[in-house]
């Protein structure tokens, strides 16, 4: 099966665009760079998440095209760190005082789900 075709291909772009969407809103539409050089620390965790989210998608691909199971093991593992450190960005964003969270639960609803499609991703492959 083509990677573009996995449900868990397709709930890391889901989440990359809801990360991009939070973090405009978060940062006054900034650009990613101009959040990572912000001064303002919600800027900052709101770059982050675009980062992070931004690895999930390519991060599929590549264990789909992973030549060892060591190799495609280190990639999966990778992007269930790329989701934790998401979950952790959302909570930080919290910590600066955000009163509009909704958006960041939204995410963290999004992260749980990727969660759990890439296990059984990874059930299904070690089947076959």
């Amino acid at each position: 099966m083509n990677a573009y075709q996995l449900p868990v291909y397709k709930k890391a772009l889901e989440i990359f665009k809801i990360s991009s969407a939070v973090s405009s809103y978060f940062s006054d539409n900034r650009h990613v760079i101009e959040m990572e050089l912000s001064s303002v620390p919600a800027h900052n965790y709101a770059g982050r998440l675009v980062t992070e989210s931004l690895q999930l998608a390519p991060g599929i691909a590549g264990v789909m095209t992973a030549r060892t199971k060591e190799l495609e093991l280190k990639r999966i593992e990778k992007i269930r760190k790329a989701a934790k450190r998401i979950k952790s960005n959302c909570r930080n964003i919290e910590i600066t005082g955000i009163k509009e969270t909704e958006f960041l639960d939204l995410l963290r609803r999004e992260i749980l789900h990727f969660e759990h499609l890439i296990s059984d991703w990874i059930h299904q492959n070690q089947k076959n």
